[in-house]
């Protein structure tokens, strides 16, 4: 098994043809994670540092952070290990047997029944112990 710093290096794709949609979805992903960690160097930590005041250096940085992000995350999903787990995700989520709109229409319903049924019980049961705690002058 090769390490994933040895597999930055490489170029090769490792079974480009498999779990396609599992692996465009974990690359967009991993990529906004560092296109929203550029930014906020950009727009906050780079600004507060006067020596990276121009916006040429501080673009210039944030653009190196979200192309070596784009790197990472496309060798990422091609590392050996990580993708034979990816590909295994994308074949069980075919097996899945996905409610239809109707059926999640009617669970939807069921939980927030319940969650109304719940809160109600917890509110007078909460309204009791509070008017017995002020009948015996606790509270």
């Amino acid at each position: 098994m090769k390490s994933l710093f040895a597999e930055m290096f490489r170029v090769r794709r490792y079974k480009a043809n498999q779990g396609k949609m599992v692996r465009y979805s974990t690359f967009y992903g991993a990529w906004a994670i560092f296109l929203s960690g550029a930014w906020v160097f950009y727009s906050q930590v780079f600004a507060a540092i006067p020596i990276l005041n121009g916006t040429l250096v501080r673009g210039l940085i944030a653009g190196l952070i979200v192309a070596l992000g784009g790197w990472f995350s496309y060798r990422l999903t091609h590392w050996a290990v990580f993708a034979d787990f990816l590909i295994s995700v994308e074949s069980e989520m075919v097996k899945v047997s996905w409610p239809s709109k109707n059926e999640l229409y009617q669970s939807t319903l069921v939980v927030l029944a319940m969650f109304a049924i719940i809160a109600a019980f917890i509110f007078a049961f909460d309204m009791v112990w509070l008017s017995i705690f002020r009948l015996i002058k606790v509270m």
